[in-house]
């Protein structure tokens, strides 16, 4: 099983001033040789000449600590200091920590996981491993690791969804894998304060129906956009585009999702929001083959049963507070910010979307 850098891990690293550059800033991480050649080249240095790790034997050293092991002043060294790194311990931590670690990237950890080896010699020179802190520390740190290894038993348990699996899925959700060409004509809201009289919302439903009779009959949809927007005095910016090509059932307002369930060469109902009214028209339909989605399915579903997992694991059991040393907890109606609204405020009339 392969873990990746748990998130303590690298909180203790970017709190080592070993794990930073001269100029004080974190070391960055780079991931794949186009990024690496890319670094490269901005520093106006050459790229890392490429190495054949496989002519180091397994048992061969390739961190060593020199002059490691050795009294430090009037500290001894411990009894357990490590003097060296073999190619087999330092390629099995890399790959526990992080499989696709390229070979700059290794190099730098290399050198930082090398510093640490003589922090944490000293520290058991100095027998801090008997500390109560530390003890409680490297306890916690364990407890994340395991947590963190759960994750991934079951990420890679649930990364290969059989071929059952995938087509059951396909098939109990075959209106996802409808492709939809639509075109659509915008209507805006006339707003208040212009130059014409404020007309009902009544009147102007009337009027985004009448152009909808209009397309039914034939009219041209580029037509009636522009005069849409021209009834509703929008002037300064170019009435947008009928045609909006293929969708898929999700990409749509949630009020105009019933669009996808419409038929070639049908028009929809007249929707409506805030800041305008809404028409479509069914151009094509097509049903995407299984072949062409496979892929996003199988991510769909390693996801789905990794969520379905976790949260079963997490509601296995509830922490209960002693709330006589916590104390009660916090009413979420009376939390600060609690009743801030969110961002994506409605679009205000006299905005028509585009």
């Amino acid at each position: 099983m392969q873990l990746r850098l748990p998130a303590i891990l690298m909180m203790s690293c970017a709190l080592s001033p070993y794990c930073h550059s001269q100029s004080g800033q974190p070391l960055p991480r780079i991931h794949g040789a186009e990024k690496q050649a890319s670094a490269a080249a901005a520093a106006n240095q050459p790229p890392a000449p490429k190495v054949d790790t496989t002519v180091v034997p397994m048992d061969q050293a390739v961190i060593t600590l020199k002059h490691g092991c050795q009294a430090i002043g009037d500290m001894p060294p411990a009894k357990d200091c490590v003097p060296s790194v073999t190619r087999a311990q330092f390629e099995r931590l890399t790959n526990a920590l992080q499989p696709d670690m390229n070979a700059e990237t290794k190099r730098s950890f290399a050198n930082n996981y090398g510093k640490l080896l003589v922090f944490s010699d000293a520290a058991r020179a100095l027998h801090l491993e008997n500390d109560p802190n530390v003890q409680s520390l490297l306890q916690f740190v364990g407890e994340q690791v395991m947590a963190e290894a759960v994750k991934h038993h079951y990420a890679e348990l649930y990364a290969h969804p059989s071929e059952q699996q995938i087509q059951a899925y396909y098939k109990q959700n075959s209106a996802k894998y409808r492709e939809t060409t639509l075109q659509r004509v915008i209507v805006p809201r006339i707003p208040d304060g212009g130059d014409k009289p404020k007309s009902s919302d009544a009147d102007q439903a009337a009027a985004a129906e009448k152009i909808r009779q209009k397309w039914i009959a034939g009219d041209d949809p580029v037509k009636l956009q522009e005069a849409a927007y021209e009834s509703a005095g929008v002037t300064g910016a170019g009435s947008p585009d009928v045609n909006l090509g293929e969708r898929r059932p999700g990409s749509l307002p949630v009020n105009q999702e019933p669009v996808f369930q419409l038929k070639a060469g049908e028009v929809s109902p007249v929707y409506s929001d805030q800041a305008a009214f809404y028409i479509y028209k069914i151009v094509s339909v097509r049903e995407i083959p299984i072949s062409e989605v496979k892929e996003q399915i199988s991510r769909t579903l390693q996801q789905q049963q990794l969520q379905d997992k976790l949260e079963e694991i997490n509601k296995s059991a509830t922490p209960v507070l002693n709330e006589i040393y916590f104390g009660a907890a916090p009413d979420p109606n009376t939390v600060p910010g609690a009743s801030r609204p969110g961002p994506g405020t409605p679009i205000q009339p006299g905005n028509p979307p585009q």
